[in-house]
């Protein structure tokens, strides 16, 4: 596996993702049932859009967007590539749009031969709404590719940390869920790729309801009313995922889930 990641700029991101072709006018369809499952299993405050990679615009987009970005909903549909990559740094910029082709290759390398089960998160610097940038993850869980495996649409979605005490991330971590195995490969100023094999805990899905309450900054008696169980059946949960993930602290547990896509397993 590649150990580093080459900057690129704009146009060669859009020349990589850039498709010909066609898409029906609902293709939304094909992602609305990701969607809900993304707001259901959310692990933190997060939004959404979904690129049309025919017109390498940006045509559907989250509600709650300008909550998250200096930009309006009415600014963001039917805006380009350089709109999106100018909400990161500048430091970050080229590196993540490496990421994007870097991944994508390797994405649809591994679905020709038939290999599923491998997610991509990417980390980055992104300007919030009032045009200060903080840390953000990325990820994007589907796309609608064709029969010459080209992606032509792909839903993103962005989450965001700034309720984290984050000083530094990968630019992008590979967690290979048939290997258990996570690649993390170097952001910025960080030079080294690090491969780690992973012990995956099962979680019950009572725990990812905790998890994804614990996400959106519930405590234990506001997480033991919405789910009606006492606030010791609360406490059992989190002392058995905090277990099961050697974390000490909820911030520790909820960082690992964040790391792992532990909602998504």
């Amino acid at each position: 596996m590649k150990k580093k990641i080459d900057p690129i700029n704009v146009e060669q991101l859009f020349d990589f993702f850039s498709k010909k072709g066609n898409l029906d006018d609902n293709y939304y369809e094909f992602f609305e049932d990701t969607i809900k499952s993304a707001e259901n299993f959310a692990i933190g405050p997060f939004f959404w859009f979904i690129t049309n990679n025919i017109k390498m615009r940006t045509e559907i987009v989250s509600k709650n967007i300008e909550q998250f970005t200096p930009f309006t909903k009415n600014d963001w549909v039917n805006s380009d590539t350089d709109f999106f990559m100018g909400l990161f740094h500048p430091d970050d910029r080229p590196l993540i749009m490496g990421a994007f082709v870097f991944s994508a290759t390797m994405r649809l390398n591994l679905l020709r031969s038939g290999k599923k089960g491998i997610r991509f998160n990417y980390y980055g610097r992104m300007l919030d709404s009032k045009g200060v940038y903080r840390w953000i993850l990325l990820q994007s869980p589907l796309q609608r590719i064709n029969e010459n495996y080209e992606i032509q649409a792909s839903l993103v979605l962005v989450y965001d940390l700034s309720h984290f005490e984050i000083q530094s991330l990968p630019l992008l971590s590979v967690i290979d869920m048939s290997n258990k195995e996570v690649h993390y490969f170097r952001h910025v100023n960080q030079n080294v790729h690090k491969k780690i094999d992973i012990d995956i805990p099962a979680i019950t899905a009572r725990e990812k309801e905790i998890l994804n309450l614990m996400a959106q900054g519930l405590n234990t008696p506001q997480i033991a009313e919405r789910l009606f169980i006492s606030y010791h059946t609360v406490e059992n949960h989190k002392s058995n995922l905090r277990k099961k993930t050697n974390t000490k602290t909820s911030a520790e547990l909820i960082a690992y889930t964040m790391k792992y896509s532990l909602l998504m397993v």
